[in-house]
């Protein structure tokens, strides 16, 4: 059936309608004309499947990944690159008139529209590498992704070479790029193929089974002037370029007295770049893995104001109550934070909140909790991922007088 498209959801799926019953199309765009299946009827709502393109939106662009359709990784890549810059403000501005009743304007930072990864994970079988294909285990067998770092690039084209026609007990490869060097992990290796892996990569840090095997057990990436270490189960952001503008930005908005709190505090990078700004910074992780992290940067940077605490924000920040904090940041998961925290946030009366999302409506939903003591300051958005939905935003908070 044929169908007008009406706009774009917040995944990036057109819309359209069928006798007053929504149908979700992924691949349309709004004002196109497009022939449609119906695979599934969700009840609310239909997810139809797009055929055919009878009238094209001027939006649309020629995906460049060849594997564009079978992946749906860079699921936005039929959208011109500013039209899903202008989506993604679009998506904010809506979620937050309809959950905060609140007009924002966000400004979009973008640095790079593709090769930006740092990091990828790819599936292994046989003689195959690459993605598994979208709502299957089947893998898309790749060359080259255009989302990641070129010199990535160069090491799924050997490790391509490396496991064909081989008996080699793999079934995942992460790689790293960090700093111009190389990490790769294995999740299982037949032994007799060592050898033959450490001469394709000498200078690389090369991982079997969590153990190091060969090169640096950690590389070290540098912001700011701090050095943090990155091993193959540190979370680090992929986006090399973004997240160091982010982050700067994030500093440029410190007003630097008393004390700090940093909620979900990860491997402590935003402890350590705030270190220089207060008397004492306090960062709380649930992450036994990520402390470990996060004190061994700090051992590396030499700061000795700097502390984390271990276990749930919900569980831990009554503790710090009686402290001075002026500031508090906090970057949750997905879900958000919760009321007890965000309570108990208020209950701290901090000057200024810097929250950094990458969800807007777990964001919204908690400025919403947050507005009649805070009102927003200002509120921008980084592409951390380009030709996806996915978006960050900062907002900066301040307390009312």
């Amino acid at each position: 059936m044929v169908v007008k498209v009406l706009r774009l959801n917040n995944e990036g799926e057109g819309i359209a309608s069928i006798d007053g019953k929504l149908v979700f199309i992924k691949g349309a765009l709004p004002n196109e004309e497009v022939d449609i299946d119906i695979i599934e009827d969700k009840g609310n709502y239909y997810i139809g499947k797009l055929n055919n393109i009878i009238t094209s939106s001027s939006d649309r662009v020629i995906p460049k990944c060849p594997y564009y359709d079978k992946c749906g990784g860079c699921f936005l890549m039929h959208l011109s690159y500013n039209k899903q810059l202008e989506f993604k403000q679009d998506k904010v501005k809506g979620v937050f008139k309809k959950i905060c009743d609140i007009d924002i304007n966000p400004v979009i930072y973008s640095f790079n529209e593709l090769n930006y990864r740092n990091k990828v994970t790819l599936k292994v079988n046989g003689n195959s590498i690459g993605y598994y294909e979208e709502k299957s285990h089947s893998i898309v067998d790749i060359d080259t992704c255009l989302l990641l770092d070129n010199s990535i690039n160069e090491v799924i084209t050997k490790l391509r070479n490396f496991i064909q026609n081989k008996n080699h007990n793999i079934s995942e490869i992460m790689i790293r790029s960090i700093s111009n060097e190389i990490m790769i992990s294995f999740d299982n290796m037949n032994s007799i193929y060592k050898e033959e892996l450490l001469n394709i990569f000498p200078s690389c840090s090369i991982y079997i089974k969590d153990e190091c095997i060969s090169g640096k057990k950690s590389l070290i990436e540098t912001i700011e002037n701090y050095k943090f270490y990155v091993s193959p189960n540190s979370f680090f952001q992929v986006n090399s370029l973004t997240f160091r503008e982010l982050y700067k930005y994030v500093i440029s908005n410190l007003n630097g007295n008393g004390n700090a709190l940093d909620l979900y505090s990860g491997t402590g990078t935003i402890s350590i770049l705030m270190s220089k700004h207060f008397n004492k910074v306090y960062g709380i992780e649930v992450s036994n893995s990520s402390i470990r992290d996060a004190n061994e940067n700090i051992k590396l940077n030499n700061i000795s104001n700097v502390y984390f605490i271990e276990g749930k924000v919900e569980d831990k920040i009554d503790e710090l109550k009686e402290l001075d904090i002026n500031t508090i940041i906090m970057d949750p998961p997905r879900s958000g934070s919760d009321n007890k925290s965000l309570k108990s946030i208020m209950e701290i009366d901090p000057r200024s909140i810097i929250y950094i999302s990458c969800n807007p409506v777990t964001l919204a939903r908690d400025i919403n909790m947050l507005k009649d003591k805070y009102e927003i300051k200002s509120i921008n958005l980084f592409d951390m991922f380009p030709q996806t939905s996915h978006v960050e935003t900062v907002c900066i908070l301040e307390r009312k007088n």
